[in-house]
């Protein structure tokens, strides 16, 4: 995969992976409202209702609850669009280090070390958001995409099994697992 196509990709998990845009909230991971999001998520058929519920999710993720923060965290994937990646990780460490808790602030300094090739830092920071936000379809792609990109394709399978779990209305999540799940029983042929 060359790099610029690792960066459409990385920035298609940053938001969703279907192009959604983030605008600010008052909320986090934390939100009471996530809960009933998730359920409705589950239960709607797909297309433009999964994409507004999916997009309200993201809204509640995306926003700290401190300016500070925000700011940081708006110009590190401002820096990372721009290929800037010196700057939008000064900007995401500067988030993570005022605020731990936040798990958007990890998933896109993940999002980060993907696109940079640095897949174990990457890891870790997954593993951070996830802990934060276990139902976080976003770092469950990119753990799913970091398996997939360094042949660990059975890990691969799971991760993107988790993100389906979390979002049933992830087709590239879905046609990622039948391929890697077809090159898995050719190797067992």
């Amino acid at each position: 995969m060359t790099r610029m196509m690792k960066w459409l990709t990385a920035m298609a998990v940053v938001f969703g992976l279907w192009g959604l845009t983030m605008a600010p909230s008052e909320a986090r991971q934390d939100d009471p409202r996530l809960d009933a999001l998730f359920d409705r998520l589950h239960t709607v058929d797909g297309g433009n209702e999964a994409r507004l519920v999916m997009t309200m999710i993201w809204r509640l993720w995306s926003e700290s609850g401190s300016p500070t923060v925000d700011l940081l965290f708006t110009r590190g994937i401002q820096a990372m669009n721009q290929k800037e990646f010196d700057t939008a990780l000064a900007m995401l460490n500067s988030v993570v280090e005022i605020d731990p808790k936040f798990s958007e602030g990890w998933n896109a300094r993940a999002t980060l070390h993907y696109i940079m090739g640095n897949y174990e830092h990457s890891i870790r920071d997954i593993d951070r958001t996830l802990a934060l936000e276990p139902r976080h379809w976003g770092a469950l792609s990119g753990l799913g995409m970091i398996y997939q990109d360094t042949e660990r394709e059975e890990q691969a399978i799971e991760a993107y099994r988790r993100a389906l779990a979390a979002n049933p209305h992830l087709p590239g999540a879905k046609n990622a697992i039948d391929f890697l799940t077809q090159k898995v029983k050719g190797r067992e042929l």
